[in-house]
């Protein structure tokens, strides 16, 4: 009964709020016009639970040729050059929810800066925040689509949002608000090609672009010999990104190498969970659970081979991280990886329910020293040419030259 109520609830909150703003977005002039004098700041409105991604994505902003990030977020994360935090007060956002403060706090922000952008995060609620604001004050919006499809089939309830989980399961009606409200944005970001197909289905036909998060490679990249990770994961312990069965999978690579050292980078609600069934397939003194870690980039330059078995993924920053440290990956063919994971070149993209699919390429490369050479060093010049700081910054001026 209380699911079914939530189902409800939620269906006529996401149905109000994405045909509110497609209204809104039709009824108000878009960008163009009016006496928009070039204030050289952008308003980003988003939130940011993992500080590796925070900077990611906030990074080549700031080296994109814009004076100011005005970043709209629940709080702090880190400071940086080039962006400028306004968080809703916390009595606003216990008052409005934190959604409704970024809303008003966004509004605000408008007045207060003037920016030549507003761009949102994922679609609910920081990019509709950014649709409504940015016809308020003509200009352009923008949306990145951070979870690729997942955050739109079915209306996003596979998403990782309290009130699109709450949907319980795909909504024809919110998919195709969702649809309607993701058509009325200037400028779309995607991670990958198969992100880019799925919005351009849609009947989106404004500017598009696929711009990855960013990373700053390490200067150098050490030898197989000189790494005592066989095997890491990088990311929430939560259903979202299937951990169990990476478990499942060090399970059946520890019966050719019973010694492997593995790490389990992150934390969440399923850890005590893993730990069980580590225990249950006789991998728990192989399997470090080492929590959240604020030395990552350490960790990876000690690790071999990155393995990842979400059920969905974007273009994900832990597996660019792991690429540009020499770490080979071995991912599951979901969202847009296998656009840098290159299968016999430098990686291996699976069935993402192929546990022997798995385990097969990680033995194969624990293996073969000179083998997991060749894919490291491709790994890391791929990454590097694809998603290094200057690279995502360059992408991002020229999308902004475009659009501004």
């Amino acid at each position: 009964m209380k699911k079914q109520l939530r189902r409800i609830v939620a269906t006529v909150v996401l149905f109000l709020v994405y045909w509110a703003s497609v209204l809104f977005s039709k009824l108000i002039p878009r960008r163009g016009g009016g006496g928009w004098k070039r204030s050289g700041r952008i308003l980003v409105i988003g939130t940011f639970h993992n500080p590796n991604w925070f900077h990611a994505h906030l990074t080549p902003l700031t080296k994109s040729g814009v004076d100011e990030v005005v970043l709209i977020t629940d709080e702090m994360v880190a400071p940086m050059d080039g962006v400028v935090y306004e968080c809703p007060p916390q009595l606003m956002q216990k008052l409005l929810s934190r959604a409704g403060a970024k809303f008003v706090w966004s509004i605000v922000c408008g007045f207060r800066h003037r920016p030549d952008l507003y761009m949102g995060y994922h679609i609910f609620p920081s990019a509709i925040i950014a649709l409504i604001a940015a016809r308020l004050f003509n200009r352009p919006a923008g949306f990145q689509v951070t979870s690729g499809p997942l955050e739109l089939e079915g209306g996003g309830w596979n998403a990782e949002n309290v009130v699109l989980t709450a949907l319980g399961g795909p909504s024809k009606s919110i998919e195709k608000a969702v649809h309607a409200a993701t058509r009325e944005f200037d400028l779309v970001i995607v991670r990958g090609r198969k992100a880019e197909a799925y919005v351009r289905e849609l009947g989106y036909q404004r500017q598009m672009a696929i711009i990855t998060g960013s990373m700053a490679a390490p200067a150098d990249s050490v030898g197989f010999d000189e790494r005592e990770i066989d095997l890491i994961s990088v990311g929430r312990l939560c259903e979202y990104k299937r951990p169990d069965r990476f478990v499942r999978v060090v399970a059946k690579v520890a019966q050719n190498h019973p010694e492997m050292r593995v790490a389990m980078v992150g934390d969440g609600p399923d850890r005590a969970e893993l730990e069980a069934l580590a225990d249950e397939l006789g991998v728990r003194e192989r399997i470090d659970f080492m929590g959240k870690r604020s030395d990552v980039p350490d960790l990876l330059a000690k690790a071999r081979v990155f393995g990842l078995t979400s059920r969905w993924e974007g273009l994900s920053i832990a597996m660019i991280e792991a690429m540009m440290s020499g770490v080979v990956p071995v991912v599951g063919d979901v969202g847009d990886l296998a656009d840098l994971a290159d299968s016999e070149n430098n990686g291996f993209v699976v069935d993402p329910d192929d546990i022997d699919g798995y385990a097969k390429h990680i033995d194969a490369l624990l293996s073969d020293a000179e083998m997991w050479q060749r894919f490291s060093s491709n790994a890391r010049q791929a990454s590097i040419d694809y998603s290094s700081v200057d690279a995502v910054a360059g992408k991002w001026q020229r999308e902004f030259e475009t659009l501004m």
